[in-house]
């Protein structure tokens, strides 16, 4: 493995040193998470919820990868026990809510689906040796009670027909074309994961709500997060102390993904009290850098924050993979934070749960305004 020599450690060190300018002038927005009387969802970007004057509600959900106000796809959902509106929204989708048979491409949405109490209307996922066996889809798809159709890439057409759902979630990914589905399977465009704040993002379980007859419980999960969020930034922008700069993840296969500056992951770490060298880039969705450009902001990151699957990650293991993050302080300092995603849902908390994660980076970051919080999710690793 090529080591970096002196001249480029030196120059990322001063790169990396200058990335954040005063931390301990950073504002944090708290405003914008306040509630407004308007649709029934009023924080996401990407989409809108109304009710109509006939009983029935109107589901847009906004394209994320096009300017302007063009639409992915709108909905227009009639209880199963109510008559079909004369008039319908053009373009609009009828679905029979509450929804009985579902299948759902993300753990994600199964997990949330799980705490309003709408599990039992589950009948396919795709990538079903990913669920832990703790976890109440693994139950189900070895009593048969879930079929597994397979990766999310290339899912089992006939196992998905012969599950007979009547809707299915998936997650679209921009040029990514989705696989075909049978006829008479009305796919749901789960985006969520496009909006650029946690709390917007949160806010979709609102349509898991409306899709499955659990709207009050919907309700009551977002309010809660809202407030146990709205909280914990405030004690993070009364923290005596600087923003520690912090850099996430790890490199892989030569490229090195990042969360972009507008997304609601960078959103979350300034929430937090952190000091993010990307926070000012464009983009929702992920960077794709080079250890090289990632050393010239981050070589000096006080704090490194790293989700795996399956195994712990700390100094010794980095430089196992790579000999060149000896050359960060993180690894020099202990300041390595580990969480195995296969054992502490992280993945899927942080969608709809986002105060829960928010939690441990304050206790991480600012430890004396979260005295005795016990990591949830991640674990220092000095060694």
């Amino acid at each position: 493995m090529i080591k970096l020599i002196p001249i480029a450690l030196a120059a990322a060190l001063l790169a990396g040193l200058s990335s954040c300018g005063n931390r301990a002038e950073k504002k944090f927005d708290v405003s914008s998470y306040e509630d407004t009387p308007d649709t029934l969802t009023h924080h996401a970007r990407y989409i809108t919820i109304s009710e109509r004057t006939d009983g029935s509600v109107l589901v847009d959900i906004a394209d994320p990868w096009q300017s302007g106000a063009k639409t992915l796809a709108s909905y227009i959902l009639v209880h199963r026990d109510s008559a079909i509106p004369e008039s319908l929204p053009d373009k609009a989708v009828l679905l029979r809510v509450p929804l009985e048979r579902a299948a759902v491409y993300s753990a994600v949405h199964t997990s949330a689906m799980n705490e309003l109490g709408a599990i039992g209307s589950l009948v396919a996922v795709v990538d079903g040796h990913f669920f832990p066996p703790a976890d109440t889809v693994a139950s189900m798809i070895k009593d048969g009670r879930v079929t597994d159709i397979g990766a999310v890439a290339s899912p089992s057409v006939e196992r998905l027909a012969a599950s007979r759902p009547e809707a299915v979630l998936r997650s679209p990914i921009q040029e990514v074309a989705s696989p075909a589905l049978p006829r008479n399977m009305v796919p749901v465009e789960m985006v969520d994961y496009m909006e650029p704040s946690p709390i917007g993002r949160a806010e979709w379980i609102l349509l898991l709500g409306e899709l499955f007859g659990r709207r009050d419980e919907a309700r009551k999960v977002f309010d809660n997060v809202i407030n146990d969020y709205n909280d914990l930034v405030l004690k993070a922008k009364l923290a005596q102390t600087e923003r520690p700069k912090v850099l996430v993840e790890t490199e892989q296969s030569g490229v090195w993904y990042l969360p972009a500056g507008k997304s609601y992951q960078a959103r979350m770490l300034a929430d937090a009290g952190a000091c993010y060298p990307w926070e000012d880039t464009d983009g929702q969705g992920s960077l794709a850098l080079s250890l090289e450009s990632v050393a010239a902001k981050a070589i000096d990151a006080d704090v490194w924050l790293i989700r795996t699957y399956g195994y712990e990650t700390g100094p010794s293991t980095l430089i196992g993979l790579n000999p060149r993050y000896s050359s960060f302080k993180a690894v020099k300092k202990g300041g390595i934070y580990s969480c195995d995603s296969a054992i502490r849902p992280i993945f899927n908390d942080i969608a709809f749960h986002p105060e829960r994660v928010l939690a441990d980076y304050v206790a991480i970051f600012h430890p004396e305004v979260l005295p005795g919080h016990e990591l949830r999710y991640f674990r220092r690793i000095e060694k």
